[in-house]
């Protein structure tokens, strides 16, 4: 039994976000050239179970900061646990139903990752790259709660800008490459599942403003490797346009 760390306030769980049949059952595959020993940059976390990255700075890839529901943000907190942040770490391992209280959070699989498991490199991390026009998060062939490596997840979050978009726009995409667990030991599953499935989407922190992805806190979370709202299997896409998520049209 482990004791959570920074742990947000409950409010409400908000309407799922539109679904588009995808054209097949695959997953997709996560964008692994950034460069470092693995594809997905040279910055990452140390093998870890509920910590955080300190303050990244963003200003490289969006020297105006990146406009998120109610304010403007020019940096961010990778968390072990499948999320970023905008106002500190959290390492808060069971999700809380959105909305929540206390933080801003884009989550593609809050869940108890826990990348102590090891393995060779590039297996079992987070990682992360900025660049212009561009941040990606990388959840690699990661493991869950008590170190274990039996069932790996893949998934990554990009946050993109670019000359197309409007002022205070930007792209956030969802990539799920790989699907296995839904749920850490501490949180109530077995084996990776049962218990309080893993979370997926946004929130503004705000108590009252948040979107969730089909499936979050329940089994059906896995199926978002099948899925889309974009007609792409495992590729969820929203354009945050004044602040808050839309889905993003299909691109030809």
């Amino acid at each position: 039994m482990k004791r959570s760390r920074s742990m947000l306030a409950p409010i409400a769980l908000a309407a799922l976000a539109g679904q588009v049949a995808p054209r097949t059952a695959s997953a997709v595959d996560l964008i692994a050239d950034l460069g470092g020993p693995a594809g997905f940059g040279t910055s990452f976390l140390a093998e870890n179970d509920d910590s955080s990255s300190t303050e990244i700075d963003i200003s490289r890839g969006f020297p105006g900061g990146l406009r998120y529901f109610a304010g403007t943000y020019r940096s961010i907190f990778v968390n072990n646990n499948g999320n970023i942040t905008f106002r500190g770490a959290v390492g808060q391992f069971t999700p809380t139903p959105f909305p929540i209280a206390d933080q801003p959070m884009i989550a593609p699989f809050w869940a108890d990752v826990d990348t102590r498991g090891g393995g060779r490199p590039g297996r079992n991390g987070v990682w992360w790259d900025v660049r212009p026009g561009q941040v990606v998060i990388t959840w690699h062939n990661v493991g869950y709660f008590g170190s274990h490596v039996d069932r790996l997840n893949s998934f990554q979050i990009v946050l993109r800008g670019g000359t197309e978009m409007d002022e205070g726009q930007f792209e956030v995409e969802f990539r799920y490459a790989r699907c296995e667990w839904t749920t850490g030991d501490a949180s109530g599953g077995s084996n990776g599942r049962g218990g309080t499935p893993a979370q997926a989407g946004f929130d503004a922190g705000n108590r009252r403003d948040s979107r969730v992805l089909p499936g979050s806190r329940t089994a059906g979370v896995l199926r978002l490797c099948r899925t889309s709202n974009v007609g792409e299997p495992g590729i969820w896409r929203f354009l945050i346009t004044n602040g808050r998520p839309m889905r993003s049209p299909q691109r030809e």
